[in-house]
C-alpha cells in the first residue's frame, strides 16, 4: 500500500474535489457546495498567496479525504496572529477507518498559530479533545420570547396557547425584566456596507478584547454583504457622529415560528450605552417584522450583559467551542470573559 501523504489544494485538484463531494454528499447537495464554494474558499480576503487553507489526504494521486478551514487575522493576547476556523472534514467511505481525519486534523492546527473549532458534531468534538484542544464552550446561548402568544401556541395549540400567552407574558418579564440603558448621544440605522472607518474601529476596539477575529470593512463586507446563502440586516450605530459599533441581524421562518438572530453585535468594550442601543434597535425591527423569539449565541462578557439586560434569558447550548494554540497565550484562557465568539463566526449560519 503506498503512503498516504497530506498536501495544500491546489486549482488543479479542484475538479476531483467535487467528485469527492459526490462521493460522500451526493449530487444535489454537490450542487448546493459549488455555488458557496468560490466565495467561502476563494473570495476570503484572509487568503494568504498561496490561496485559501484546504487540505487534502491524498493517495497514488486521488484524493481520499479533505479538510477546509476558514482563515481568519485573529486579535489574540494583545497582538494579531494566523487563525482558521476548522470546517468541513470528510473522507471517501473506502478510505475511513484509516485514521486520515485525524491527520487531517493535525496538519490544519500544525500550520496555524491558533486553530479554533466551534459548533463540532459529537465525532468532531471528541476528537478535538483527543487531540488535546482546550475545551472553551458551549458559547451561552440566549433567548428573549417577543411574542407569547405565537410561542406558546406554537408548543401547546391554538386555544391553549392564547389561553396561557398573557401568564407567559407575566412570568417573562419578572424572571428577565429589560434593565437596558442606550446612550441618549447614539443613534442606530440600517446601512447596505461597511466602509473604510470600519477599518479604525477595529483598530480601537481590540485592545479592549482578549481574543477577537479581526472585523475591518473587508472582513465585514465579505461575510455579511457578499455572503451568497443568507441575507442579513446591517446596523450602523455612531456617538455623536462618530462611528461606534454595528450589528447583524436576521430572521426566519422556524416551522411556522418567526425567529430572529443576532448574529453580531461589536463595539468597544466600554462601550455599554452603544452595545444596548444596537440591541434595543435590532429587537425593534424584530417586533415590527413579527419575530416571535430572539436568539444569540456570544461568548462575550460585555455583550452578555447587554443581552440580560434587554430582557434575554441564557439557556442549554449546543454550541461546543475548542482552541489550540501553538503560540503564547499571554492569559487568554484565563479571561474567557473577554472573548468576543458570536453565531456570524466560522460558517455556524450556513443555508
Amino acid at each position: 500500500m503506498t503512503a498516504v501523504t497530506i498536501r495544500r489544494r491546489v486549482p488543479p485538484d479542484d475538479e476531483q474535489l467535487f467528485d469527492l463531494y459526490r462521493d460522500v454528499f451526493g449530487e444535489s447537495l454537490t450542487e448546493s457546495s459549488q455555488r458557496r464554494w468560490r466565495w467561502q474558499y476563494l473570495d476570503n480576503p484572509a487568503n494568504g498567496p498561496e490561496g485559501p487553507k484546504i487540505w487534502l489526504a491524498t493517495e497514488s494521486g486521488k484524493i481520499l479525504g479533505q479538510y477546509a478551514s476558514m482563515p481568519v487575522d485573529l486579535w489574540w493576547g494583545g497582538r494579531e496572529v494566523r487563525s482558521s476556523w476548522g470546517m468541513d472534514v470528510f473522507v471517501r467511505r473506502e478510505a475511513r477507518g484509516r485514521g486520515l481525519g485525524e491527520k487531517l486534523f493535525t496538519y490544519w492546527s500544525d500550520h496555524v498559530d491558533v486553530a479554533l473549532g466551534l459548533g463540532l458534531t459529537p465525532s468532531s468534538y471528541g476528537l478535538f479533545r483527543k487531540l488535546h484542544y482546550r475545551d472553551v464552550g458551549p458559547v451561552p446561548f440566549f433567548r428573549k420570547v417577543l411574542d407569547p402568544r405565537a410561542v406558546a401556541q406554537r408548543r401547546l395549540g391554538a386555544a391553549v396557547g392564547a389561553f396561557v400567552a398573557p401568564l407567559l407574558r407575566l412570568g417573562w418579564n419578572w424572571f428577565a425584566p429589560t434593565k437596558a440603558e442606550p446612550g441618549t448621544d447614539v443613534t442606530v440605522e440600517p446601512i447596505t456596507g461597511f466602509s473604510a472607518e470600519y477599518d479604525k474601529l477595529w483598530e480601537s476596539a481590540r485592545e479592549s478584547f482578549a481574543m477577537c477575529v479581526r472585523r475591518d470593512a473587508a472582513y465585514l463586507n465579505w461575510k455579511y454583504r457578499d455572503s451568497p446563502g443568507q441575507k442579513y440586516t446591517l446596523w450602523e450605530a455612531r456617538r455623536l457622529g462618530k462611528l461606534a459599533g454595528y450589528a447583524i441581524s436576521r430572521h426566519e421562518d422556524y416551522r411556522g415560528l418567526e425567529l430572529g438572530w443576532l448574529l453580531d453585535v461589536f463595539a468597544p468594550a466600554g462601550q455599554h450605552g452603544v452595545r444596548d442601543a444596537l440591541v434595543g434597535a435590532v429587537l425593534e425591527s424584530f417586533e415590527g417584522e413579527g419575530v416571535a423569539r430572539a436568539q444569540a449565541f456570544a461568548l462575550s462578557g460585555v455583550l452578555g450583559e447587554s443581552l440580560r439586560r434587554h430582557g434575554f434569558r441564557v439557556g442549554r447550548s449546543p454550541m461546543q467551542f475548542c482552541v489550540r494554540s501553538r503560540v503564547p497565550d499571554e492569559g487568554v484562557f484565563e479571561t474567557p470573559d473577554r472573548w468576543h465568539v458570536v453565531f456570524g463566526d466560522s460558517d455556524m449560519d450556513r443555508q
